[in-house]
């Protein structure tokens, strides 16, 4: 039987953000993983932390320090939403043109990572806003920035959310109601299976109305929480052999991000990654 490869996988470092960037790379590198799907916020990297004067400067360093601990960037996911002022779909003037300017430097900052993919966010409206007004203005930035990505050779995969994070893009078909409106080649769909779950949606059903899935975020819940697999309730093996049974031959981010783990993530990846090396259907470095 066909099983995905150990090595497909990587972890969202988004679960270290109250660690430093150092201890943060160490854990991931000990772990056994390859990739860092790199979660650009505070305190390791963001628009809000780093001068623009060194913004450069410290983008080689992060890479430096990757390349250091054998490890490579599947993903650069900059904050852009919930926590930082970011909001490409903004009814607020300013706001909306400096988080296009943002997004922007980000894009530009995924192709120094070396990262394959950057990802890129919708935006959101206020609930008492006109959400087709919103959808308008997500979709001009979202094209705006792809178009930039395209120029740049710089590949976007972007995830469906739940409603708490956007209330424009809450599941498949508002996913794609997005990437077929930008229409362009730059940007792909990620499929965030906590997300699928909590929709009550399932990875194939993703597959059935894409068609292709080029990237993954997978963990666990009861159906939400983002939690290490085996400590919530979702049918993982299942969306494993979805995978499986459409070659899916991309990157797949553990993403765990959840504040029970937040004070101890260097045991929360360690026993993601034993999870993945006991799972039937991944086949390890050791077999």
């Amino acid at each position: 039987m066909h099983k995905l490869s150990f090595d497909q996988f990587g972890v969202m470092s988004v679960g270290y953000q109250q660690y430093s960037l150092e201890y943060t790379l160490d854990s991931i590198a000990e772990s056994g993983l390859k990739y860092v799907d790199f979660w650009g916020g505070a305190p390791h990297y963001c628009a809000f932390d780093t001068p623009p004067g060194k913004r450069q400067k410290k983008v080689l360093s992060i890479r430096k320090m990757l390349d250091e601990r054998g490890l490579a960037m599947s993903v650069f996911t900059a904050e852009q939403i919930c926590l930082y002022p970011i909001n490409v779909a903004s009814a607020n003037p300013y706001v909306r043109k400096n988080s296009i300017h943002i997004v922007k430097e980000y894009i530009e900052d995924t192709k120094a990572f070396g990262a394959k993919y950057f990802f890129p966010q919708m935006g959101y409206c206020m609930f008492d806003e006109d959400r087709d007004a919103a959808y308008q203005r997500s979709i001009e930035a979202l094209r705006e920035l792809a178009e930039y990505a395209e120029k740049l050779g710089v590949e976007m995969v972007m995830e469906q959310l739940q409603m708490y994070e956007s209330n424009l893009c809450y599941d498949r078909q508002t996913l794609k109601y997005l990437i077929d409106a930008v229409g362009s080649p730059s940007l792909t769909a990620c499929v965030d299976c906590v997300a699928a779950a909590s929709a009550g949606e399932s990875v194939e059903d993703y597959y059935e109305t894409f068609g292709v899935i080029n990237h993954v975020h997978l963990a666990d819940g009861s159906p939400a929480g983002h939690m290490v697999p085996g400590d919530g309730s979702n049918p993982l093996e299942s969306y494993l052999e979805t995978l499986i049974n459409h070659n899916f031959d991309g990157s797949v981010t553990l993403e765990i991000n959840n504040q029970i783990y937040f004070d101890d993530p260097d045991t929360a990846t360690k026993r993601a990654v034993a999870w993945l090396k006991a799972c039937p259907l991944i086949e390890s470095r050791e077999a």
